[in-house]
């Protein structure tokens, strides 16, 4: 069964179309997100799901029933949708504990789900604070507890973790993936984080500025098979580079790097992940494909190596690798380049 099924939704503002051929399914009680850049229409589309914009071309159904068409508009109360908006909506004159009972449908909310859901956004001593005491990402877990104790047939949160620090975020995210899980609640998020995305959701939309979806899929997939050039580099920092094929081949400053086929004779872009260049410390000189080292620094799990190398014009080019945080190489020593496969995406200029 699915939670929300859209078709053929386009969507424009003051005559500009910001929404285009959109067609989107979430499963019931799984977690799907919509990733892309700033002003992609990524929150108008939210809006338009929850009721707070009128569709005009195209349809949302949620929960089998039709709840927007060019000819019906369901109000947002009827939709039984929560919404965790950016800017929160707490309702200024309750307290924390207030505002997360106000969510509380009939009174049957469970008192150890509430402890537990005040556990998780890590403000047992704030219950009785207003909104204005607290800091923004206090207010955004405020807002994020109370949208999850309603425990509507769908909700949806826009950027739900944008304002937490690095190391909260870590936390929350986590927690909050877990107590989705055991609520069983559909979810459709809004995000511009990648990374978020593939760890929170089942299946990730990925819109890019003119309003479109260029490729759905679970985070696995988008990983390994992006389809273009736009999704290779979304999901982090790649090592690009740009050649004409010749005999399947294109040559590259860090090797000849192998093309199907049906590409000879074409100008190609590659996409070659810091991961996938590997490097062994050699002296100079080095026999084969080489780079020189600008800097290394260990970032934790892995050794970030910045590298100068040589295009077929004697040009510097600028590599990144990731390597093992053992290897640290020094600045102007010499190494040598191999290239996995499996991290290489090339496709048509």
């Amino acid at each position: 069964m699915l939670a929300v099924k859209i078709n053929n939704l386009s969507h424009s503002i003051n005559n500009q179309k910001v929404l285009q051929n959109i067609n989107l399914e979430l499963e019931k009680d799984k977690i799907a997100c919509i990733l892309g850049p700033s002003g992609c229409g990524k929150t108008t589309l939210l809006k338009l799901i929850a009721g707070l914009e009128k569709v005009t071309t195209g349809d949302i159904i949620i929960n089998d029933e039709i709840v927007s068409s060019n000819t019906m508009h369901l109000k947002t109360e009827k939709r039984k949708i929560g919404f965790l908006f950016q800017d929160y909506a707490l309702f200024p004159h309750l307290t924390v504990k207030e505002n997360l009972n106000f969510a509380i449908s009939n009174g049957k909310k469970e008192k150890h789900d509430i402890e537990e859901i005040i556990e998780i956004i890590k403000l047992p001593n704030s219950l009785h604070k207003y909104p204005h005491e607290l800091s923004g990402g206090e207010q955004q877990r405020v807002a994020l507890a109370r949208s999850i104790i309603a425990q509507p047939g769908l909700l949806l949160l826009d950027e739900p973790f944008s304002s937490l620090d690095l190391s909260l975020k870590e936390e929350v995210r986590d927690d909050t993936l877990h107590l989705l899980q055991k609520s069983n609640i559909s979810v459709l998020i809004v995000t511009h984080d990648p990374f978020e995305a593939m760890f929170i959701s089942n299946k990730i939309y990925i819109m890019q500025k003119d309003g479109k979806i260029v490729q759905s899929g679970s985070p696995r997939q988008l990983y390994n098979e992006p389809i273009n050039s736009y999704v290779a580099g979304f999901f982090g920092e790649t090592n690009k580079f740009k050649g004409m094929v010749k005999n399947a081949e294109v040559q590259t400053p860090i090797g000849k790097i192998k093309t199907h086929n049906n590409l000879e004779s074409k100008e190609v872009v590659i996409h070659v992940r810091p991961q996938g260049i590997k490097l062994t410390q050699e002296k100079t000189p080095v026999n084969g494909i080489k780079g020189t080292v600008m800097a290394s620094k260990l970032m934790g799990s892995f050794s970030f190596v910045h590298l100068s190398v040589l295009d077929h014009n004697n040009e510097i080019v600028h590599v990144h690798s990731h390597m093992p945080a053992s290897f640290i190489p020094g600045q102007s020593t010499a190494v040598g380049i191999e290239i996995d496969d499996e991290q290489i995406y090339v496709f048509p200029a």
